[in-house]
């Protein structure tokens, strides 16, 4: 937008009105494009507040399933640890390789 304004800034000082047109061409593609942006966000967002429940709600519910069920729920969590996690590296599949020994088997029966 900001490139945008600066170009209009130039034709208008240029007298250019082709290219006053076509800069205000741009700038409601842009407007356009930003609106449908806009649009597409607040969406998503309104059927996010729709789907979500609120916690009490969510509580209650496993509480009334634990007693019926004669079971215990333990809802509050353990305190979070301080001391760093390790990070595990795992190995990517080869899947030339399954398919390999899968052929293989299926050659062996």
């Amino acid at each position: 937008m900001a490139g945008i304004v600066k170009a209009l800034d130039q034709a208008l000082a240029n007298n250019n009105l082709e290219r006053v047109a076509a800069t205000m061409d741009q700038f409601e593609r842009q407007f356009e494009n930003l609106d449908i942006q806009s649009e597409f966000v607040e969406n998503a967002m309104s059927n996010q507040a729709a789907m979500s429940t609120p916690e009490d709600e969510v509580t209650n519910l496993m509480q009334q399933v634990a007693d019926e069920h004669g079971l215990e729920v333990q809802l509050n969590l353990p305190a979070a640890s301080n001391a760093p996690v390790a990070v595990q590296q795992q190995a990517v599949a080869d899947p030339e390789n399954d398919l390999s020994q899968r052929l293989a088997q299926l050659k062996g029966k």
